[in-house]
């Protein structure tokens, strides 16, 4: 505008009056029209860009939430057995109380003692080794789950065993063992040696359809000819389910089971929150942390994120929240993962409070279970 008015007063002919009406519109009403119209559409175009902004934002905001909702989405715990040194139930409050039955153990010959847990299983004779009796054993534990599904809805059962060439001898081991129960007609395939719970994470990636709404049957079992130092003997069987699915057959879960996260070591400062926020819960709210087959400097990175996240577990007194398998029992080796799972699911159950889990198949994972009851709250608030 004060441009418009020195053009004026410079370019004005020195032959021309100044006191006539045209002047003084050249000289201030054109500089005033011309500023405002440039006012006028420069805040036009800023509005309109605003308005892109937001509404991009918006559909951003909205994505993701759908992504987090999505990676929230959980899996039904319906079934759970397994088999440890330290027994078959109540494990979990054992190792939480600091009980350990890691010890060192002479071998039969007596010339060697190592420190490791076993189960007492007898090997029948008949080809199929120990696995057999194992399989047994967590068959009985689930069974009555697994005759409480209903007929109509689909089951299958993915195997989970040391990546050997003994595999398929197990497989064989297992459908005999099926077979033998009684239990309905269900296909049996074997997991990959690394897959292992990261089978939840390609389960929950399923859009929709028959492969998403069903149930499994998880089972992992590691056994030892030999066992090797600070080693542990387990074996796990989890029956999970679409939890819609669940709700609408009005199956009750004993637990969640959250979409597990691979993550480097690294990255935890990350990784961590991502796994709680999948798991629907927050810092203030872990005081359980379940780890096994981890590395040293797993641990030390694990305890420094807890710091860093604010984990209440890393408020705890000598971090009484931090669970160590591995210390309480060996290592156990493919089970590894799945008995972190079982016992985590077990404590949740016992404390009503959700469950952080840790451990490496080969890479570190990370996994929240949540007890029953966030969940059917939360079904409560849906409907």
């Amino acid at each position: 505008m004060l441009a418009g008015v020195i053009g004026t007063l410079l370019t004005w002919p020195k032959t021309e009056p100044t006191g006539t009406p045209w002047f003084w519109i050249q000289l201030l009403v054109l500089p005033a029209l011309a500023w405002a119209l440039t006012f006028g559409l420069r805040l036009h175009y800023y509005d309109e860009e605003v308005a892109r902004q937001k509404a991009e934002d918006e559909v951003l905001r909205e994505d993701q939430a759908k992504a987090i909702r999505f990676a929230s989405e959980s899996l039904a715990v319906v079934g759970m057995s397994y088999l440890c040194g330290s027994g078959t139930a109540d494990v979990a409050k054992k190792i939480a109380e600091g009980e350990a039955a890691l010890a060192a153990k002479t071998s039969l010959d007596g010339k060697d003692g190592k420190r490791h847990t076993s189960l007492p299983l007898i090997d029948n004779e008949d080809g199929m080794g120990r696995y057999a009796p194992c399989f047994d054993s967590l068959l009985t534990g689930v069974r009555p789950a697994i005759m409480a599904l209903p007929q109509d809805v689909a089951l299958d059962v993915r195997l989970h065993v040391p990546d050997d060439e003994h595999r398929e001898l197990r497989l064989q081991a297992w459908r005999q063992c099926w077979s033998k129960s009684r239990l309905r007609r269900v296909p049996a395939t074997l997991l990959s040696g690394d897959q292992g719970l990261m089978a939840l994470d390609e389960w929950l990636d399923i859009k929709g359809g028959p492969s998403l709404e069903r149930f499994v049957l998880f089972v992992s079992a590691q056994l030892h000819d030999a066992p090797p130092e600070n080693s542990a003997e387990a074996a796990v069987a989890l029956l999970l389910g679409w939890a819609p699915l669940a709700d609408r057959r009005g199956i009750r879960p004993l637990a969640m089971m959250h979409r597990p996260l691979a993550v480097d070591t690294a990255a935890l400062d990350d990784g961590v929150p991502l796994a709680l926020l999948w798991g629907k819960t927050t810092p203030e709210q872990v005081n359980d942390l379940w780890q096994a087959a981890i590395l040293t400097e797993d641990k030390g990175a694990l305890l420094q994120t807890a710091s860093n996240t604010k984990l209440a577990l890393s408020q705890t007194t000598e971090l009484a929240g931090v669970h160590d398998i591995d210390t309480a029992l060996g290592d156990p080796g493919v089970c590894a993962g799945w008995l972190a799972a079982a016992l985590a699911i077990e404590y949740a159950q016992q404390t009503d409070a959700p469950q952080f889990m840790a451990w490496r198949e080969p890479s570190l994972r990370l996994a929240v279970a949540q007890p029953a009851a966030v969940q059917i709250e939360q079904m409560g608030l849906k409907a």
